[in-house]
């Protein structure tokens, strides 16, 4: 079961808890010498005054407003004190230690993963050495094939007895010149993760 699940059904089952307590009434509502129980044992007798229903109807609305004033204060000390504090060690309890579990996996897997990373980095600079130097190779080859014709030119000249100057061969130091980087990048330690 992922996290997020287990701390919603644990906050769930805590909402649950404390919406329980709603149901009963305060002990401060019945204790003696209070108005809330003057108020009550008021709105009671007025229930129970006449034979019908009738009685029950008109003192709805005082034992209503006595409930209310009581889920009211409920509801505040679940806000302000409660609730807060239990929602602080749910989430203590269920997404701190899955944290630290999901922490701990990933320092496991760190070594693995940088190891991964080299390898990978390791593989992309050889491509790409591999890859230069291939190139290299077929210009090497063109310039050897350039070099020839232009000896062969050259040679035409001579045996044409022109006075023209000779075409000049490429040399390596001409190849060295051209190139920006002969050298691949070393590749130092992996980035962190």
């Amino acid at each position: 079961m992922r996290l997020e699940e287990v701390t919603t059904a644990a906050l769930v089952n805590e909402a649950r808890t404390e919406c329980d307590r709603y149901v009963r009434e305060r002990p401060e509502t019945y204790v003696e010498g209070t108005i809330s129980l003057w108020q009550l044992n008021h709105a009671l007798q007025q229930a129970c005054r006449g034979y019908d229903f009738q009685s029950m109807v008109e003192a709805e609305p005082a034992i209503k407003e006595l409930l209310a004033v009581d889920f009211g204060q409920k509801v505040k000390d679940t806000m302000l004190r409660t609730f807060r504090q239990t929602v602080n060690q749910t989430f203590n309890l269920h997404v701190l230690t899955g944290v630290e579990k999901i922490t701990e996996e990933i320092l496991l897997k760190y070594d693995q993963a940088r190891a991964f990373l080299e390898q990978t980095l390791e593989k992309e600079a050889r491509s790409k050495i591999e890859s230069t130097l291939r190139s290299l190779e077929e210009i090497r080859q063109k310039i050897e094939e350039y070099n020839r014709l232009m000896r062969s030119v050259n040679q035409c000249f001579e045996t044409m007895h022109l006075d023209r100057q000779k075409l000049p061969p490429i040399t390596e130091a001409d190849l060295e010149a051209a190139e920006p980087m002969t050298e691949p990048p070393t590749v130092d330690a992996a980035p962190a993760l």
